[in-house]
């Protein structure tokens, strides 16, 4: 996001030195500079706000502020989350989780890269798929699982919350004793 300051000088003036201040919402965001332009890189929505610039000499005689403009930054995409099916997975099932996700539809032509965690280790790396399936589930499967939603450039970048994965056990194991197992 570019937000630029615009003045015009008396042509008789026009080698006086000026120097810009940009504010938003009444808090400085850049102090003075030579440039009349105020760049955020990868703006956020904590970046939407009331935008003023102040314009003065370098002498400091004169200063003048502009008008407010209101901006408002969207968000590309929702907050991702964890989506899990079948709701209670048995030992030997296969598995989904899906990272949930809502692009913005004026930027659908935007790509996502998705990636899946449990207990903070990688189970899948980026990729354009929302999708993460263990064929045949284990009980070792089980743990926290989160997904981390990114732009193909890595400008944009959100985590899920942690969801608790638990796959049940298909039957009890036998017990080792020394008693005798006896069949009616």
């Amino acid at each position: 996001m570019m937000v630029r300051c615009d003045t015009r000088l008396d042509p008789l003036r026009g080698g006086t030195e000026l120097h810009f201040a940009f504010y938003r919402d009444g808090r400085t965001v850049r102090g003075y500079n030579v440039s009349d332009t105020y760049r955020v890189r990868s703006s956020q929505l904590e970046d939407s706000g009331n935008y003023t610039c102040e314009v003065r000499t370098a002498s400091e005689t004169v200063r003048k502020m502009s008008d407010g403009l209101y901006i408002q930054i969207y968000e590309l995409f929702s907050p991702p989350e964890i989506k899990v099916t079948p709701s209670r997975v048995i030992e030997g099932d296969e598995m989904t989780v899906r990272c949930d996700t809502r692009l913005d539809p004026l930027r659908g032509g935007t790509e996502l890269h998705f990636a899946f965690y449990r207990d903070r280790r990688t189970v899948r790396g980026y990729n354009v798929s929302d999708t993460y399936r263990v064929r045949s589930s284990q009980l070792e499967d089980s743990g926290n699982y989160t997904c981390d939603v990114r732009t193909a450039s890595d400008t944009v970048r959100k985590m899920s919350d942690e969801i608790y994965i638990q796959i049940t056990q298909i039957h009890s194991k036998l017990e080792d004793s020394n008693k005798p197992l006896i069949f009616t």
